[in-house]
């Protein structure tokens, strides 16, 4: 039995596969991507530049809403995982060293061991974003979220956006997940994060009653109730049934714990693609338009959406040398699993279609 605090796990390799099909039934094991590594968010060191040990992983607290980790919650001094001082660091003042497989952050002992402490029992979810944005300076980095009485920028490069309703992993591990109408989906299993990126790359959603069915869908597609007891996913029944699947295997016979899951496929339709009116979503849109425009490649004819963090790319194009490049750069300005390339390769016929 996996304790629930360990249930969340960070995707540490992406590999690359190719898309797969969706199909709504349980898919078989050959219809997954490329075996990914996962690691036990508790199992992670953080040492500084120095190679001076400054604690480990303890949770991390989430913005769903704008799919950020917003701080990570690092113990030391603790005694086989309990007490010890917690300290709320920014993801984005971390590094990763593959040589060692530690995280790094650029501070001294002494720093560190001064910062404030993070009392759990005394944690609230809402009214921290003065003492979030306190935590981010301390470690030398600007907060993504508009602070009190500050507003968003039009000129900026990165324009911040508002601060979402803050939570901490292990409250969102577990929690119930419904739809709109209601019904019961399942319930969080765990949450796929890059840490150094500070980005929740998707949420595991588990079926009631199994657990060999699970779903994977992207942070920003959830909302909590208003008792923010509940995740909330606007997904009928049948729509739910067709999410990209999950596989998680524990560590075993001195294996590490791996995972691997599904490409999104979006409906094959005529209407017009829906594009997210996030930061994020306009953003990635955005990003993958200027690289096709600067790879010089004929996209007159293909339309580009994201929509909570997936991508959705249509329409038509001269080559397959053409399709397969427009693939490439807005798998690169997101992930393989996120990118549906539903582009077809030469002009359509008169009065066709292009779904």
């Amino acid at each position: 039995m996996i304790l629930k605090s360990k249930l969340l796990a960070l995707a540490v390799i992406a590999a690359c596969a190719s898309l797969s099909t969706l199909i709504a039934a349980e898919p078989t094991h050959e219809s997954f991507g490329s075996e990914k590594t996962v690691k036990e968010i508790n199992r992670i060191e953080i040492k500084n530049m120095q190679g001076e040990h400054l604690g480990h992983i303890k949770e991390v607290a989430v913005d769903l809403s704008n799919g950020v980790i917003v701080e990570v919650l690092v113990v030391s001094g603790d005694f086989m995982g309990i007490g010890g001082k917690i300290v709320a660091v920014p993801p984005l003042a971390l590094s990763f060293e593959p040589m060692t497989q530690v995280y790094l952050l650029d501070v001294s002992l002494a720093v560190f061991q001064s910062a404030p402490a993070i009392d759990r029992s005394e944690w609230h979810d809402t009214g921290r974003s003065e003492h979030i944005a306190a935590a981010y300076r301390l470690f030398g980095q600007e907060p993504y979220f508009l602070e009190v009485g500050e507003r968003a920028s039009k000129t900026a490069s990165r324009p911040k956006v508002s601060l979402g309703h803050v939570m901490r992993s292990n409250k969102v591990t577990g929690m119930p997940v419904k739809n709109f109408q209601g019904e019961t989906l399942g319930k969080v299993f765990s949450m796929k994060l890059n840490i150094i990126a500070g980005r929740i790359l998707s949420v595991v959603i588990v079926a009631p009653d199994t657990s060999k069915t699970k779903s994977i869908v992207p942070a920003m597609a959830l909302r909590f109730n208003d008792t923010r007891d509940t995740l909330l996913l606007d997904d009928t029944k049948e729509e739910f049934a067709n999410e990209p699947r999950y596989s998680f295997t524990v560590a075993a016979y001195g294996k590490e714990p791996h995972s691997k899951e599904e490409s999104y496929a979006g409906p094959r339709t005529s209407m017009a693609l829906e594009q997210g009116a996030s930061y994020w979503d306009a953003d990635r849109t955005a990003r993958i338009s200027r690289k096709i425009l600067g790879a010089k490649v004929n996209a007159t004819n293909v339309q580009i959406a994201t929509i909570n963090g997936r991508v959705t790319l249509r329409g038509w194009v001269i080559t397959d040398e053409d399709r397969r490049l427009i693939g490439d750069i807005a798998i690169a300005a997101s992930r393989l699993e996120l990118v549906d390339n539903q582009i077809t390769v030469g002009k359509p016929v008169a009065g066709e279609v292009v779904p």
